[in-house]
């Protein structure tokens, strides 16, 4: 493989020639940042509106529960390895139809907006559909990222995946719902609907069917896919490796699904906190996340795991302390205490990304990734579906604490397995 910085195109990939890295880099970026578009508004939008419509925190706290298709993903991720349609690619077979679907749903989910009292039953289904394709989606590209990235570029290629990602959350969670009185629910949707198509339009456009074309078969037999998730689960170390991929955003995860809600049962209106966490705090967070893509391009990753893990504890720490203070917070304390939340967040994710991928076989990559995203998404999931419910029985306070506690036992965990090598 050649170095990235060229440009060049790159030779040895699993499908022979490539097309040139920033090409790669860019297609990565906004096929991650289409995905990102329905998380921010699940995690930023959703809970604010529902907030509004008179729901309580520990419903909507269970409400996470509608992203159990990023858990179960695993169980149909063999399948996208395995089937492909020659003439899209391997990858693109998977990811067009993913795109618009997705589009498709958002625009009738404008229609769904909550009310008081109101039936949320299409809402949630719809909700649940897009969950469903945006995790096949994201099956796809990670394949396709374990395909096109060499171990050297793997760094700035998971900060392409995490930055992408977040621009999304950008778009729905900050821009939108700091304009979310004049746009309301169903300009927000449309806006939604309207850059997964100019996504699509970008996707259809990458030459994957050319470079799978070269080489043997593309698609390896359902057989072949089985036994490397034997071989995967045999490696030594890997018990350790996926206790570390399950934790690492446990004390996080459980801070962010209330914290918004903290900070509007606190006194602040849902634009300003569009503005501060979707806005700004999302800015951060992309910053944090380059940073995270050069660290991520040390072949030494756990130790840089271990030293990212003690400055992403910090921030949670003095998040855990705001429910104590006297209320209304001046914005001189949320301010810089939610930006080092984020940047320090976003500096974490690539680095483990790339961890990630480190352990996975090329040939079925989006098997293997998806495995291993799965583990990361339970391990979030399992604190941010009982955060609500936390939040009634012990305050924001106490669910925040706990939260920053888990977080500064973390790098402990990694200290661990860089000591038994692996």
């Amino acid at each position: 493989m050649i170095d990235p910085e060229t440009g060049g195109r790159t030779e040895g990939g699993p499908y022979g020639a490539l097309p040139p890295f920033r090409r790669r880099l860019s297609t990565l970026f906004f096929l991650y940042l289409v995905q990102g578009l329905p998380y921010g508004f699940f995690i930023s939008v959703l809970p604010l509106f529902l907030r509004e419509a008179g729901w309580s925190r520990t419903a909507i706290g269970f409400y996470s529960l509608l992203g159990l298709p990023w858990i179960l993903k695993p169980l149909w991720a063999p399948l996208v390895d395995r089937f492909a349609l020659p003439a899209l690619g391997r990858r693109k077979s998977w990811i067009l139809p993913c795109v618009l679907i997705s589009s498709v749903l958002a625009l009738l989910m404008g229609t769904q907006e909550p009310q008081p009292a109101g039936s949320l039953t299409l809402l949630l289904v719809i909700v649940f559909g897009i969950n469903l394709f945006a995790a096949t989606q994201d099956i796809a590209v990670d394949g396709l990222a374990v395909d096109v990235l060499s171990e050297k570029e793997r760094g700035p290629g998971n900060a392409a995946q995490v930055v992408g990602f977040k621009v999304g959350m950008l778009l729905t969670g900050g821009i939108l719902l700091a304009f979310s009185t004049q746009l309301g629910w169903k300009g927000i949707c449309t806006a939604m609907a309207i850059v997964g198509l100019f996504v699509l339009l970008i996707a259809s456009r990458y030459p994957e069917s050319d470079s799978a074309s070269t080489g043997a078969d593309a698609s390896p037999k359902m057989m072949e896919i089985l036994r490397s998730l034997v071989l995967l689960a045999s490696r030594p170390g890997l018990p350790v490796a996926l206790l570390l991929i399950a934790t690492y955003k446990m004390g996080e995860a459980g801070v962010d699904a209330m914290y918004r809600l903290f900070l509007l049962d606190g006194g602040m209106d849902a634009p300003a906190i569009g503005i501060l966490c979707g806005t700004w705090g999302l800015g951060f967070s992309l910053a944090g996340s380059m940073v995270g893509g050069w660290i991520g391009q040390n072949r030494g990753r756990l130790k840089s795991l271990f030293w990212v893990g003690i400055l992403r504890a910090g921030p949670l720490v003095l998040i855990a302390i705001l429910p104590f203070l006297k209320q209304p917070l001046s914005l001189g304390i949320v301010y810089p205490v939610t930006l080092a939340e984020h940047f320090c967040g976003g500096m974490i994710t690539p680095v483990m990304f790339a961890f990630m991928m480190d352990l996975c076989d090329r040939r079925v990559g989006a098997t293997h990734y998806t495995a291993l995203a799965a583990v990361e998404v339970v391990g979030k999931m399992s604190v941010s579906t009982l955060s609500g419910l936390l939040a009634d029985r012990i305050g924001y306070g106490g669910l925040f604490s706990l939260g920053a506690g888990i977080s500064l036992v973390w790098p402990l965990l990694v200290w661990w397995a860089v000591k038994r090598r692996v």
